[in-house]
C-alpha cells in the first residue's frame, strides 16, 4: 500500500472519529468502510483484522458518545500496529 493511500485512509479514520454527530459521520463511515474493504483484499489476515478494528473503533468514537476517549485510544492503538506492519512490509518489498 502506498503512502498516499495510507494517508487517505488515516484522514477518513480521523474524520469519522472526530465527527460531531453520528449523522455527520454517516457518509465518511460509508467511504471508510468501502475503502477498507478494498484494501483488506490485499492484506494478510492479521493486518486485515487490525484494519477492521480501526474501522470499528472509529465508528464507535464518532459523534457524541460516552467514553469517546477510550474508543479513540483503541483506534489509535490498532492503527499504530496496522501502520507499523504496513510500513515494514513496504521496506521488505523494496
Amino acid at each position: 500500500m502506498d503512502k498516499n493511500k495510507l494517508k487517505k485512509l488515516r484522514d477518513l479514520v480521523d474524520t469519522v472519529m472526530y465527527s460531531a454527530t453520528k449523522k455527520d459521520a454517516k457518509k465518511p463511515i460509508e467511504r471508510l468502510e468501502f475503502m477498507s474493504m478494498n484494501i483488506m483484499r490485499d492484506l494478510d489476515s492479521y493486518l486485515s483484522e487490525k484494519l477492521g478494528e480501526v474501522v470499528s473503533y472509529a465508528k464507535e468514537a464518532s459523534g457524541q458518545v460516552e467514553n469517546k476517549g477510550h474508543w479513540i485510544s483503541c483506534a489509535e492503538n490498532s492503527w499504530y500496529i496496522f501502520e507499523s506492519r504496513v510500513q515494514k512490509q513496504q521496506i521488505n518489498d523494496n
